[in-house]
């Protein structure tokens, strides 16, 4: 008895099995797991999409779409970022554009269970810098009645005067900024502020 026939019998015995007793693991045949598949339907269109799935998510559409997902089953409303997953697998789905503008959508169909962590965002994000890259203070005296304040990302004015004064408007109607008192915001075209002659501002800007 060799070696490997030695260590095959001490593996027997400490597992209490006969390796060739042993049954060979089958899995089993896998379809395609995952596939992403992009459609642009005609107005009215209802388009039948042959793929194999048990989920299904929308990654991005144009416009507003229905889906079925076999032929004995009432469509439903769908849109970017639904998913439905389901206990069996379903041989297709069915699109249907209910506008009369041609709609583009974009499907993930799958076998398994996947978490998709990609950001799917509607509409215009606005952004903002995370940083400024220069800052510079200043002092301003109000003189014929009012002085510009030129723009930037973020302006910080200070009422260093002993009147009260006005930010924007035509005078009195602005906004009103006591004696001592602060204002912040951010500019993209000049202000005006109102005031009484000789009365200063202190300023701060960030670009």
């Amino acid at each position: 008895m060799d070696t490997n026939e030695i260590l095959l019998k001490i593996y027997e015995l400490l597992l209490g099995q006969n390796i060739n007793d042993w049954q060979v693991i089958n899995g089993g045949r896998q379809q395609s797991s995952y596939k992403e598949f992009t459609k642009t339907l005609a107005p009215y269109e209802v388009y039948t999409l042959n793929n194999p799935f048990n989920f299904c998510r929308c990654l991005s559409a144009t416009g507003d779409f229905k889906i079925a997902w076999s032929s004995n089953q009432a469509d439903t409303d769908f849109s970017e970022g639904l998913q439905a997953k389901f206990d069996t697998v379903l041989p297709y789905v069915q699109l249907f554009n209910p506008s009369a503008s041609p709609v583009t959508v974009k499907l993930g169909l799958g076998i398994g269970d996947f978490d998709d962590s990609r950001l799917t965002v509607a509409g215009a994000i606005q952004t903002y810098s995370a940083q400024f890259a220069s800052f510079s203070a200043s002092t301003e005296t109000i003189a014929s009645g009012q002085v510009t304040i030129q723009p930037a990302q973020k302006v910080i004015i200070q009422n260093t005067g002993s009147n009260v004064m006005y930010i924007g408007g035509t005078g009195a109607d602005g906004l009103k900024l006591q004696p001592n008192g602060t204002f912040e915001f951010s500019l993209e075209t000049p202000l005006t502020i109102y005031g009484t002659d000789g009365d200063t501002l202190a300023i701060g800007s960030f670009s």
